[in-house]
């Protein structure tokens, strides 16, 4: 028989999954505009091509963190999550970055991020940090 818990979890997860499925589907809606941004820089002046070519980027960008978001709330992963941290920053970085300040800590952002991967976070289904792993062979 299943638990108040379990059935909680259930539902948490039906919620999880439902949303993911929206946030798909805003994203595929979205795609159409992204089309559409290639008819702008198409009829824009030189001047002008450098504006609508940057708001292309964020709105790309935006759609991948939309399906990062998504991997991140099906797979429940360290690695998911890191991947759409690293996409927001890049997003922030290559968007709306004025100052070098802004770029320097940006990178130094990035460059934990990979870090993190690279060190702690396991590539399979296993332990989140490494050192868990060893300890438990």
């Amino acid at each position: 028989m299943k638990t108040i818990k379990g059935y909680l979890e259930s539902f948490s997860r039906f919620i999880e999954i439902t949303i993911a499925m929206a946030i798909a589907i805003g994203v595929l809606v979205g795609f159409i505009d992204l089309i559409k941004y290639y008819g702008l820089m198409i009829e824009a002046d030189a001047l002008a091509t450098y504006e609508v070519f940057q708001n292309f980027l964020g709105y790309a960008l935006l759609l991948i963190v939309g399906i990062e978001l998504i991997f991140m709330l099906l797979f429940h992963s360290p690695k998911a999550m890191l991947e759409l941290i690293l996409f927001v920053i890049a997003r922030k970085m290559l968007i709306y970055s004025q100052e070098v300040t802004d770029l320097v800590w940006g990178s130094i952002a990035i460059a934990l991020i990979f870090l993190t991967v690279h060190f702690l976070v396991e590539e399979k289904n296993g332990p989140f940090l490494r050192s868990q792993r060893i300890r438990e062979e």
